[in-house]
């Protein structure tokens, strides 16, 4: 055991556990008491049976963490395949790094560089999310003793969209023209959407089996989540009818039939709402029509009441004390 001057500074060379275990050498200290605290802290780990050797650097990149993440999680997750592509992008667009290289300045700048390219900002706070999650991932598993570099990133402030809805005209105008088209499904899934506020997904691939008594059973749903609504009488005959006698309930894909009949209706949606505008459609005249929230949260199947309250501004009483409570000035005659 040793603590000697080396050049310009001082070095320790010791046997934490007597002349036949591991020996330490580490040099390069400023002065000989930080040599001396490092001594005893080895010293004093060896004898409590702690780890004390220095910890090697970890030399693995970004695509080996998310390899981990994917190989004990992500392929557990129902959109795992292309979330993985997607990360191994993003790792391809950083340089794939050295994992411990990355610091919150420098996955900051990374997230400013793919606004400059013109990516939304919506989109760049879910790349932050999607990396956060794959260092969490691998803290959790004790693959990474480092930190996470992603986790004190905030996310950008968003303005909230306000989602599009049909009103009657637009559904009756739009239901006429679907029902001229020659396919034969696309009329059926779309009143089913309308009906229960399905994921235009749920209805496509529904199966046969999940309509009973005068109700239909969702499964496979976004959250892994079975739910059953009931139906109205008149549209659980039609789609009983409709159905073959096994397999799905609409064989055909319906997607670009209802997009042309969108079109042909003369209805303009903002993007990306295409299809789940029949979903904010029914949650929004639910809303309308004085239904409540925690209702409207079972029916859609959504796991907290966050996304559920985006509707509840359409209720007739939202705010109505805004009106009783206001000064008596503002609601005289005008």
């Amino acid at each position: 055991m040793a603590i000697t001057r080396q050049g310009n500074g001082w070095k320790v060379d010791c046997w934490p556990e007597g002349r036949y275990g591991p020996r330490v050498r580490k040099r390069g200290f400023k002065t000989k008491a930080e040599a001396k605290r490092f001594e005893s802290y080895v010293m004093g780990k060896a004898a409590a049976g702690e780890p004390y050797a220095p910890k090697k650097r970890d030399h693995r990149r970004l695509l080996d963490l998310i390899q981990i993440w994917y190989d004990f999680h992500g392929v557990t997750l129902k959109d795992g395949k292309r979330r993985f592509s997607q990360l191994q992008a993003l790792a391809v667009k950083m340089g794939n790094p050295i994992a411990s290289t990355i610091t919150p300045i420098g996955a900051s700048r990374f997230r400013q560089q793919r606004l400059a390219e013109g990516i939304t900002p919506n989109t760049a706070n879910h790349d932050q999310a999607h990396l956060r999650a794959v260092f969490n991932k691998v803290i959790k598993l004790g693959e990474w003793q480092g930190q996470n570099p992603f986790a004190i990133i905030q996310p950008l402030r968003l303005d909230e969209k306000e989602l599009a809805y049909l009103t009657e005209p637009q559904i009756d105008a739009l239901l006429e023209v679907l029902e001229q088209s020659p396919n034969r499904d696309v009329h059926l899934v779309t009143r089913l959407c309308l009906a229960t506020g399905a994921r235009w997904s749920e209805a496509q691939y529904l199966r046969v089996e999940m309509l009973r008594n005068c109700r239909v059973t969702y499964s496979g749903t976004k959250n892994r989540r079975n739910r059953t609504i009931p139906l109205p009488q008149p549209l659980f005959d039609a789609l009983v009818e409709h159905a073959p006698k096994f397999g799905r309930v609409f064989p055909t894909d319906a997607y670009q039939p209802f997009a042309k009949g969108i079109k042909a209706a003369g209805i303009q949606l903002p993007p990306g709402q295409c299809t789940h505008v029949l979903r904010h459609t029914f949650a929004s005249h639910f809303m309308m029509n004085g239904g409540d929230v925690l209702t409207l949260q079972r029916i859609l199947g959504h796991q907290t009441i966050t996304m559920t309250m985006r509707y509840a501004h359409l209720s007739p009483d939202h705010l109505a004390d805004a009106i009783k409570y206001a000064p008596k000035s503002s609601v005289g005659n005008l």
